[in-house]
C-alpha cells in the first residue's frame, strides 16, 4: 500500500478554505471546517549516543505508567530541532524559511506569505503584525510525549564532572581557594528506545505536509539540550503510517507502551519492540502505510535533495505558492 492510501485521511492543498458569506456582498475566508479523518505516524526513537531530556533539575524527566517509571521527553524536545530542519529544507529550496524560529514578526507592508510558509502549516507558529494584531496558526502535526519502551533504571545513568583549572587541580588562585564546581550529569544510555506519535486530526494538512514532516524528521539527528551540542544522538525509525476516519487511544504512546509491556517482547530488542508495535495499531486502524514503505519514501526524498533534483524544488516552490496564497487569503488585510 502507497502513501496515497492516507490522502483521504489528511487533506488536499486544494481545498483548505472555506469562504463564507456573511451578507449579499460580503465574504471571508477561513481554514477549511474540519472533517472527520485522523493520521498517526508512529516514530521509535533509538539513543544512539548519550542524550539528556531534562528541565531545570539535574535528572531525566519521567513519568509513571502503570507502576512503572519510564524516562519522558516531552513533545518539544523533537519537534524543536524537527522544526528547524524544516525551515533549512525549504531554505534550501528556496521555497520558504524567510523567518528565523520563534522569531517570526510582521513589518509595515509584509504580507503573512512574507514569513508563513509550509513550515507554519506543518509545525505552527504565532507572530505580531505591525497592526498589532497576533496571526496564530496551529499545527497540523500534533507531536506527543516521546516516552521510553523500557523501564527508567535500565536507561538512565549518571557521570560526574568537575571544571578543573588550567593546571589540572581544583584550586582557585584567585580565590585562595578549592572550586565547588563538581557535578552530576543525569543521561539517557545508548540503546534506549523512545515511542512518539505524530498525528493529524480532522483533514487539516494535504499530503505535501506529510511528505515534508517525513523529509524533516530525517534519518538521525541531535535532540535534547545540553547533549545536542555534541551532534547527532538519536535514531529514527518509522514504524508505520495508520489512518481512519476516528482517532483510537493508541495514538497515546502511553496506551501502546502499556500494550507491549503486557507481552514476552524483548523491549531491548529493536527489531522485536517494532513488531509488536505493528501488530498493535495494525489491528487498531484500517489503513496501514507500513515502515518498511515509508522508508523507502522518505529515503527518495533525501536522496532527491542530496542530489539537489530539480523536480523536487520546482515541486516544493508551487507548494510554497499555494500554501501562501492560502495564508494570505486567511490573514487579508492585517496591515
Amino acid at each position: 500500500m502507497t502513501i496515497e492510501a492516507i490522502k483521504p485521511y489528511v487533506g488536499d492543498i486544494g481545498s483548505m478554505l472555506t469562504i463564507t458569506q456573511t451578507d449579499e456582498t460580503k465574504s471571508y475566508a477561513q481554514p477549511a471546517l474540519k472533517n472527520l479523518g485522523s493520521a498517526v505516524l508512529v516514530v521509535l526513537r533509538e539513543v544512539i549516543s548519550p542524550a539528556s531530556f531534562r528541565n531545570a533539575e539535574s535528572e531525566i524527566t519521567d513519568i509513571d505508567v502503570n507502576g512503572r517509571r519510564h524516562v519522558r521527553a516531552v513533545a518539544n524536545k523533537f519537534k524543536f530541532g524537527e522544526r528547524a530542519r524544516g525551515l533549512q529544507v525549504l531554505r534550501f529550496f528556496n521555497a520558504g524559511g524567510a523567518a528565523a524560529q520563534n522569531k517570526t514578526t510582521f513589518y509595515k507592508g509584509e504580507k503573512p506569505s512574507d514569513k508563513y510558509d509550509l513550515n507554519t502549516l506543518v509545525f505552527g507558529d504565532s507572530a505580531n503584525t505591525a497592526a498589532n494584531k497576533v496571526l496564530s496558526v496551529k499545527a497540523a502535526a500534533q507531536y506527543s510525549d516521546a516516552v521510553s519502551i523500557q523501564d527508567y533504571a535500565d536507561v538512565v545513568d549518571t557521570t560526574f564532572h568537575n571544571r578543573a583549572s588550567e593546571d589540572g587541580s581544583l584550586w582557585d588562585a584567585q580565590r585562595k581557594e578549592n572550586s565547588s564546581n563538581l557535578f552530576e550529569r543525569h543521561f539517557v544510555k545508548p540503546g534506549a528506545l523512545l515511542l512518539q506519535t505524530i498525528a493529524f486530526n480532522g483533514k487539516v494538512a494535504p499530503m505535501e505536509a506529510v511528505e515534508h514532516l517525513l523529509l524533516s524528521i530525517g534519518l538521525a539527528g541531535a535532540y535534547g539540550g545540553a547533549t545536542s551540542i555534541y551532534g547527532v544522538n538519536v535514531r529514527n525509525h518509522l514504524v508505520g503510517f495508520y489512518a481512519g476516519h476516528l482517532e483510537r487511544d493508541l495514538a497515546s504512546p502511553y496506551v501502546a507502551i502499556d500494550q507491549v509491556r503486557q507481552t514476552d517482547t524483548d523491549t531491548m530488542n529493536l527489531a522485536a519492540v517494532r513488531e509488536a508495535l505493528q501488530a498493535s495499531y495494525r489491528a487498531a486502524w484500517p489503513v496501514e502505510i507500513s515502515g518498511e514503505t515509508l522508508v523507502s519514501l522518505q529515503q527518495d526524498l533525501i536522496t532527491r535533495l542530496e542530489a539537489e533534483d530539480p523536480a523536487l524544488r520546482e515541486a516544493y516552490r508551487k507548494t510554497a505558492t499555494q500554501v501562501g496564497q492560502y495564508f494570505d487569503a486567511w490573514f487579508e488585510g492585517i496591515g
